[in-house]
């Protein structure tokens, strides 16, 4: 590049070497130079005299213009100077000697390629004296030859324009392999743009693209959001595998698209939820419409090797318009809120999201960072309820229960924070809270000289499942010096429901080997009780307040619980009897057998102090009713 750039600069030095040597000069400051060498040297050459008429040109510029048309005519009529700029028909021809020139043909019309450059020197032509310009194509060569028919031959063989000729033939070449090049790299950006804008397995746009094209509906019209996550999804994989997870997947994301129509914004967010933008004012009817339709869709059957796949799903609804002035992530979280509610209502369920809900969420997310203040503030405590033998009239155990000592709101029971802490997941802490307060208790009574036998603490699905909390536990009871066997683990019976029930119940069975007693709480009150009798290793159950409040007033209670009580007995369990309202019920159960009791009746929830201080007052007086406590 540097050589090329060279030649071009120098040609006017080439050309002066070639004219001295064919030149006789006539005097010290000009050249004589004969006629017939002209065209040969200079093919683009013009010669004009001093009245600026041009009288002859180069053969390859006469060639090009077409003939002879470009003689006798006035050389500012002929040609325009486009460089330097102040050269005119005013200006006179010695002011142009020696200055580099740009040339521009009348004849040829504005184009930049048919443009020549070249310098004007003083000269003698036949003993006349006239102006000769030196004119060459230079970088214009390529088009002189393509656009007017002109050869290599038409060139001189002083002008370096002609060796340029395959130099640009190469430069076409390189450009075209770059435009080539440059084909395939946009061809390469498009697709990697697709793959970072699409899910590469339902080919539908991803979370990226949906939040772009969500936000751009926003900002022209109504919009309704449709959020989809299947059901049971997880057990698809599980038991047909991922494959078949792929299936369901494609499956649902047809589903989506068909019901929402080709048109509409569609999305599959990651796992298996999905997203259907529809633009435009929409009534809740048609909503529900097109809500019907993709149930009916994703109902139909999914066959992946033979095996019908049931797909179904949990939606949840939103809706805004420009005038709610909120965002695609504003949006796509209301329509969240509502999915969360459809699944905490049971699968295959669909709920709009409403003011109400969000007042409920806005309410729901003050509660849960409250809770999570007041467990770094040590706000709650464990309550201790006693568990009580009439039979033997003496305190068998209690069960810890939480309270909220809240610094505004006062002592509030479980109602008014446990399902907010279970929907933040911060009821494990809870739970361990209650635990070590619950062994702190243990230890209270034994340093009073009022031991109490044992205690209960409820345990949630996720400690079960979690390989630290045993060990944990263990440490807990060894660094206070007491042993499994006064600590009861109260499990419910919907743990068996949970997809982890075999690792649950595994977790169950470590427990009780290492000591620790187990018993099954609201016994009645789930879909397996029976079950849960035949795979837990159960020491205890507690019959729920449902069968128990107020059993001496209904028969079919009393039926209910002679059968519950007897099922128990007969397994070898001890039953606890929550909630009997007074002395009718506690009767009505003794005569079944059952004489083991937790409820107000007996004594309701104290503080430890409180707790062991009517411990301390209690003798065989339970029996008939014993001295409650408030």
């Amino acid at each position: 590049m540097m050589s090329l750039f060279f030649r071009l600069m120098v040609w006017p030095r080439r050309l002066l070497d070639a004219l001295i040597d064919a030149a006789v000069h006539s005097d010290a400051s000009d050249m004589a130079i004969s006629s017939d060498n002209v065209g040969r040297l200079m093919p683009f050459h013009i010669l004009v005299d001093a009245d600026g008429v041009i009288r002859s040109a180069g053969p390859a510029l006469l060639k090009m213009v077409g003939g002879e048309g470009l003689v006798d005519q006035s050389l500012f009529d002929a040609v325009r100077i486009v460089k330097p700029r102040r050269f005119d028909g005013h200006t006179i021809l010695p002011d142009m000697l020696g200055k580099r020139l740009t040339v521009q043909f009348n004849a040829l019309g504005d184009a930049v390629s048919s443009r020549a450059f070249g310098t004007a020197f003083h000269v003698q032509m036949d003993g006349v004296p006239h102006v000769f310009f030196a004119l060459t194509p230079s970088v214009n060569a390529r088009s002189f030859i393509e656009t007017h028919g002109l050869k290599i031959s038409d060139f001189g063989p002083t002008d370096g324009s002609a060796d340029l000729v395959p130099l640009l033939a190469m430069q076409e070449d390189m450009l075209a392999d770059s435009q080539k090049k440059s084909e395939r790299l946009m061809a390469a950006r498009d697709a990697a743009e697709r793959l970072a804008n699409h899910d590469p397995l339902t080919q539908l746009p991803n979370r990226r693209a949906l939040m772009e094209g969500l936000q751009a509906a926003l900002e022209q019209g109504p919009v309704a959001a449709i959020h989809l996550d299947l059901d049971k999804f997880k057990e698809i994989n599980d038991t047909f595998g991922h494959a078949a997870g792929d299936a369901a997947l494609k499956h649902a994301a047809g589903a989506l698209k068909g019901a929402v129509g080709e048109d509409a914004l569609c999305a599959r967010l990651g796992g298996d939820e999905f997203v259907g933008v529809l633009a435009g004012a929409m009534s809740h009817e048609a909503l529900n419409a097109i809500v019907d339709d993709l149930f009916t869709r994703l109902s139909e059957a999914c066959m992946h090797d033979g095996v019908s796949l049931r797909i179904g799903a949990s939606i949840g609804l939103a809706a805004a318009t420009p005038a709610d002035a909120i965002g695609a992530d504003t949006i796509l979280h209301h329509a969240d809120l509502a999915l969360l509610e459809a699944k905490r209502a049971g699968r295959g369920n669909v709920v709009f999201c409403t003011q109400e809900l969000l007042q409920a969420q806005g309410q729901f997310q003050k509660l849960s960072g409250d809770i999570l203040r007041g467990l770094s503030s040590a706000e709650f405590v464990a309550f201790l309820q006693p568990q009580v033998d009439v039979k033997s009239g003496q305190v068998i155990g209690a069960e810890a229960l939480a309270r909220w000592q809240h610094p505004e709101r006062g002592l509030l029971g479980p109602s008014e924070f446990l399902d907010a802490a279970q929907r933040a997941g911060l009821l494990q802490q809870i739970d361990a809270v209650m635990r070590q307060s619950a062994l702190d208790a243990l230890m209270l009574g034994d340093a009073n000289g009022t031991p109490l036998p044992k205690v209960s603490i409820n345990v949630t699905t996720r400690d079960l499942i979690d390989p630290a909390f045993r060990d944990i536990l263990l440490w807990d009871l060894e660094k206070r010096e007491l042993t499994p066997s006064r600590v009861v683990i109260e499990i419910v019976e919907s743990v068996l429901f949970d997809e982890n029930s075999n690792q649950i119940t595994q977790a169950c069975r470590a427990l009780v080997e290492d000591g620790f007693f187990l018993a099954l709480d609201d016994f009645g009150t789930g879909h397996a009780s029976i079950l849960s009798l035949v795979n837990l290793p159960l020491s205890i159950v507690k019959i729920d307040r449902a069968f128990s409040a107020g059993v001496a007033r209904d028969s079919r209670r009393q039926a209910m619980a002679r059968s519950m009580v007897g099922m128990a007995t007969t397994l070898g369990l001890d039953v606890i009897a929550e909630a009997v309202e007074g002395e009718a019920d506690v009767l009505v159960f003794n005569e079944i057998d059952c004489t083991c009791f937790q409820s107000f009746h007996f004594g309701g929830p104290m503080p430890p102090e409180q707790f062991f201080a009517w411990l301390a007052t209690q003798s065989r007086t339970i029996g008939h009713g014993g001295q409650r406590a408030s």
